[in-house]
């Protein structure tokens, strides 16, 4: 069934309401909400499937997938708001959907305001003639009369309380007749009624009538105008320049109405039921009717219109500084829910001062793009940063950095780190050499780019040298907040490497420069990345307890890009906790997240982790198809780093089959050529290598395996985060390496082995051999795991010095 109805109608709350009652009656056994009111991604067919998977508590991989688990369940899938997508996305939705309503008692239940979907399985047939029918549509044209008298009643019980009695039913809906009965007039009407004598409102909404016959919306909305005072009619007007309502503070500064003006005008037209008051930020933020705004901008005159768009442009712009700095203290809560409210607001306003090239247009860029960031609104913020390059800009100028930077950021945020990289360069080359708040924004982007193609030694010394022009600039909130930034920066390219006591000293360091410039952002951030730590040093309790802290800031802060990172992050405690159904619980909540910003980053590294779990739960064939999935995806955003780990995960879960091991061996082999153009530690190459060896022992090669062993062993041990794990084996391998010239050492040491764990058997064989004189470390680390391996080539290097 298709509910269709213009803007406003209320189709949301229907569908949500009809998926409760049909859930408590029992004829489904679950109801799934898809929304697509604020998707960005480009397959909304993927995201339907993520948010299934997550409501059946199954691990889903298409459309086939869902279909398959379907057939046994009564399950009603609400896909809502379909108009924001476009004509590609929606055809391929349909005939998921289709597909989806036809196996077992599932049904699908689909919102849009355009009653044809222009699909042939989905005929615009009327419930009254469409009993027999695969599909029937449902347009909104108001309510049946007694729901029409109920909702007037209840609106009714809103303040301020009516001063006449109930209208007689005939009468009320006679009226109601006029405007179709529809909820939004009825809404208008009810304000009117509290007042007015029906037959006198009537009589008048009938002259309004004639003059648009084909809009009830608009004369019930003209009735409530003219009841006003006929200067308040005149000062509303001015309300038409915003975009579904505002601020207070900018109300008053745009239209230049007086404030005892405005506060006689806000308390009509609030009764009158053309704004709703929410409270914001300490001022109050008033919503407008949907039709309200677009109608008093058609009373304005094109001089009129000017006017209030140069102020209204020249107020957003103050606002998004306001808002950009106050972000940085230490109440971001308030910053974020205005900036999210005023949002169309800051849009039409930043586009306008593009168009007509004013001075502020590119720092009004920055402002409104750091809050498209921060929602995850990636689509309007590379549209943003397009129309941003055609601004003029002297080389070296503030709004050339900024005009460079943000393409730099665009770039590295869709995975073109190559590309960044060379922007960043540029704004370098541009700039002087002698340090600056620019200068070093820039050294730190381009250090991010060489940590992002896996080039940790660049990273380091680019974060480092940002670090040393920082402390000769004047240390004011902004120099204070990259400091902690950088720190943080640095710590992930430490953990990345191994060298995690030092990362730990670093995410330490920038939580306390955030906490003392009360940035709750940067000290989540650097939170979650002691949480990262935690996981890699096999702390579980607290790296989840880092990363629901964290969770809980990013939520209250409104950034879901932030919340996608971390649920994938407690996704990976979970998993390497063995406790599979956690793990796929998180990864499916980062996956909705990133499909609907259009993160295919992010959105690949969850689906790979789902392919490593689906692998360990004897999945094989999801396993395959999640890992050909994100290679995919992968190969889309040219993600070397990502798409070469992927590969040698699919190499290795298919080389367990004999029949595959040509295939496996291919899938390794471009994997190792991938890694050997970026640095092997970001890609832990030794795993390639160490399939490869398997690989080449099962086609009967022992020689090539016994090389690709060598090779796997050499590059662990140049790993600095090996280094890290042997000091946790530091007394063996010293008390080994002192046996070898020692008697009364190697006896107590033989002893000791005695009675080790029986998982200790292999290593202590080979310890064996060392004391016996064996030195090939082929033969020594033969049946070795890796770590085992490498505390054997530690106890050689000593023995040999």
């Amino acid at each position: 069934m298709t509910i269709s109805g213009f803007g406003g109608m209320g189709k949301t709350y229907l569908a949500e309401e009809a998926g409760r009652w049909l859930l408590r009656t029992g004829m489904f056994a679950r109801v799934c909400l898809v929304g697509y009111a604020n998707f960005q991604g480009i397959d909304a067919v993927s995201y339907a499937v993520s948010v299934l998977a997550t409501v059946l508590e199954t691990n889903l991989i298409d459309a086939a997938a869902v279909t398959s688990a379907l057939a046994d369940q009564s399950v009603l899938v609400i896909l809502d708001n379909l108009e924001s997508l476009d004509a590609e996305q929606l055809v391929s939705l349909l005939d998921a959907a289709k597909e989806w309503s036809e196996v077992g008692e599932s049904r699908v239940l689909l919102t849009t305001r355009t009653p044809d979907l222009h699909h042939p399985d989905y005929p615009n047939y009327p419930i009254a003639i469409g009993r027999r029918s695969r599909h029937v549509s449902l347009q909104l044209e108001g309510l049946q009369p007694d729901d029409a008298v109920n909702y007037f009643q209840s609106l009714l019980k809103l303040p301020p309380a009516p001063r006449l009695d109930l209208p007689f039913r005939n009468d009320l809906l006679a009226l109601f007749d006029l405007v179709q009965r529809l909820p939004l007039a009825i809404g208008l009407l009810a304000a009117q009624l509290k007042d007015r004598q029906v037959l006198d409102v009537r009589k008048e909404l009938e002259e309004l009538m004639a003059q648009s016959p084909d809009n009830p919306l608009l004369a019930s909305l003209n009735l409530s105008i003219n009841r006003l005072a006929s200067e308040v009619q005149e000062w509303i007007k001015r309300l038409g320049v915003f975009q579904g309502g505002a601020w207070e503070p900018q109300i008053l500064r745009i239209t230049e109405i007086e404030e005892p003006e405005w506060h006689k005008l806000k308390v009509q037209i609030e009764a009158s039921g053309l704004i709703q008051v929410e409270s914001l930020g300490g001022a109050p933020f008033f919503k407008f009717h949907p039709t309200f705004a677009p109608a008093m901008w058609s009373r304005l005159t094109d001089a009129e219109q000017q006017e209030l768009l140069i102020r209204h442009r020249e107020y957003y712009f103050q606002l998004s500084g306001y808002l950009y700095f106050e972000d940085q203290k230490d109440n971001p809560f308030v910053v974020r829910a205005v900036a999210q409210k005023e949002l169309q607001n800051l849009l039409l306003a930043v586009y306008g001062s593009i168009a007509e090239n004013e001075k502020f247009a590119s720092k009004f860029i920055t402002s409104v793009n750091r809050f498209l960031g921060y929602f995850g609104l990636n689509k309007e913020r590379k549209s943003l940063v397009r129309y941003g390059q055609y601004i003029q800009s002297e080389i070296g100028s503030e709004e050339w950095f900024m005009k460079k930077s943000r393409l730099g950021d665009q770039m590295w945020s869709v995975g073109c780190y190559a590309e960044a990289e060379t922007v960043f360069q540029e704004i370098l080359d541009g700039l002087w050499f002698n340090p600056s708040y620019q200068r070093c924004l820039a050294l730190g982007k381009l250090a991010q780019c060489h940590e992002s193609t896996g080039q940790p030694e660049q990273a380091i010394a680019g974060y480092l040298q940002e670090l040393e022009e920082l402390g000769k600039l004047e240390q004011n909130i902004s120099v204070k907040r990259e400091t902690s930034t950088v720190y943080t920066d640095l710590g992930n390219v430490l953990t990345d490497v191994g060298n995690y006591n030092q990362a730990r000293k670093f995410y330490e360091v920038s939580i306390e420069k955030a906490q003392n410039i009360q940035d709750i952002r940067m000290e989540a951030i650097a939170g979650a990345q002691i949480g990262y730590l935690a996981l890699a040093q096999n702390n579980f309790t607290d790296a989840v307890q880092r990363y629901q802290e964290a969770l809980t800031i990013f939520h209250q802060l409104d950034e879901p890009p932030m919340e996608a990172i971390t649920w994938h992050q407690l996704g990976m405690v979970f998993e390497e906790l063995h406790q599979w159904e956690s793990a796929e619980q998180a990864y499916r909540k980062s996956c909705q997240i990133n499909e609907v910003l259009n993160n295919l980053t992010g959105a690949a590294k969850t689906w790979n982790q789902l392919a490593f779990i689906s692998h360990n739960t004897g999945k094989i064939k999801e396993a395959e198809e999640w890992y050909r999935k994100a290679i995919n995806a992968g190969r889309l955003i040219d993600d070397v780093i990502g798409v070469s780990i992927r590969l040698n995960n699919l190499a290795n879960l298919l080389q367990q089959f004999g029949d595959r091991l040509n295939e496996a061996q291919s899938l390794a082999e471009e994997a190792l050529a991938l890694m050997k153009t970026i640095n092997p530690s970001a890609v832990e190459i030794w795993m390639t290598y160490n399939v490869l060896a398997e690989i080449s022992d099962k086609q009967g090669n022992p020689a090539k395996a016994k090389e690709y062993r060598r090779l796997s062993r050499t590059t662990r041990a140049n790993f600095a985060g090996t280094e890290y794990e042997l000091r946790q084996h530091a007394q063996l391998i010293d008390g080994v390496a002192r046996a070898v010239n020692d008697a009364e050492v190697r006896q107590q040491l033989e002893s000791e082995m005695e009675n080790a764990p029986s998982e200790w058997q292999n290593l202590n064989a080979a310890i064996r051999q060392i004391l016996n004189g064996q030195r090939n470390e082929d033969i020594l680390c033969e049946g070795l795991d890796a770590i085992d391996s490498q505390i054997v080539l530690a106890i050689l290097g000593q023995v040999k010095r």
